[in-house]
């Protein structure tokens, strides 16, 4: 029992806390989620130069994930069980989708050219798409959303790596005429001594040279397919297991696990170079687009291996990390 001493000139501060059931606190949240992801799909469907999928992959992994959350801790009643919504900020949310609608529409011209390239223009349209993420903010005073990604904050950092992470393949090719350069030489240097002979030609699709077989490596032998496995792969063990894993090391673990899916994808070039000069050039030439996935599978499997058992809690707790 506790008891408040209200006697005069005695100042008071208390903050009241509620358990909210089961999908109470984020009902609001589900539904603003569910609200942008359709007004996200209609906008794409009505101004195609709008076509992004990682807003739609980003909206869909915070709604998920806050589902997947369940049953919250104790939070501050600043935030009560149900957040209404008025009709003039829903109004203001349709106004501002239909307004990107039209504007895209009568910029089609302008924006075409450009769209799905990587010169500067392209890159500031790809930026500009994930415009359609803003009206969503319409739907709630800043003092509420602060609220919410203060209990969320965990899924709403998920949702931000899906946004910028998740679909590499612009970036990759963007750096492929430095990347390239630097994974061609690192192949050559790890197969040199496996392979005498072997020689190294710089270009745009650099080539590593052998007696017996060349290869030579294009913007495909980037690693995207492993980075885009891994990132399926991860993101199935992170929804089955999200109240299980701390998140910070989470966060942690997905970053190094690009960077060893980027190691593996060397190794994997390595491998082909040495086996092609050895006597199984038509192998390889045959078998290097199936083997790379069973390569990159493999690769996944022995790295959740490896930390998996370190980003769960070792105890039941209800304290979230990041």
């Amino acid at each position: 029992m506790a008891s408040l001493n209200n006697t005069p000139g005695t100042r008071v501060s208390y903050r009241k806390t509620v358990l909210l059931g089961n999908f109470e606190a984020p009902r609001f949240l589900l539904f603003a989620l569910a609200l942008t992801l359709v007004a996200i799909a209609a906008d794409q469907l009505a101004a195609p130069i709008l076509h992004s999928t990682s807003p739609l992959w980003a909206t869909a992994a915070w709604l998920v994930l806050a589902l997947r959350r369940g049953k919250l801790p104790r939070v501050h009643d600043d935030l009560p069980a149900k957040l209404p919504l008025l009709p003039g900020r829903l109004a203001a949310f349709l106004v501002a989708h239909l307004g990107l609608i039209l504007v895209s529409r009568a910029m089609f011209g302008t924006f075409q050219p450009v769209a799905g390239t990587t010169t500067l223009g392209g890159t500031l349209l790809a930026a500009g798409k994930l415009c359609v993420l803003a009206p969503t903010i319409l739907l709630l005073p800043l003092f509420r959303w602060r609220l919410l990604l203060s209990i969320f904050r965990a899924e709403f950092v998920a949702a931000l790596v899906v946004l910028f992470t998740f679909f590499p393949s612009r970036v990759l090719e963007s750096i492929w005429p430095w990347y390239g350069q630097v994974l061609g030489k690192l192949v050559f240097l790890l197969a040199r001594p496996f392979v005498p002979g072997l020689g190294f030609i710089k270009g745009l699709t650099p080539t590593v040279t052998g007696p017996d077989l060349d290869v030579t490596l294009i913007t495909a032998c980037s690693g995207i397919n492993g980075l885009e496995l891994f990132d399926y792969l991860l993101g199935v063990v992170m929804l089955l297991d999200w109240n299980r894993l701390k998140k910070g090391r989470v966060l942690l673990a997905y970053f190094l696990g690009l960077l060893s899916m980027l190691l593996a994808n060397t190794l994997r070039l390595t491998t082909f170079v040495v086996l092609g000069n050895h006597g199984y050039a038509n192998l390889v030439s045959r078998l290097h687009i199936s083997a790379g996935w069973v390569f990159f599978c493999a690769a996944f499997l022995v790295y959740l291996s490896l930390t998996y058992g370190w980003m769960l809690h070792k105890t039941r707790s209800s304290a979230e990390e990041l």
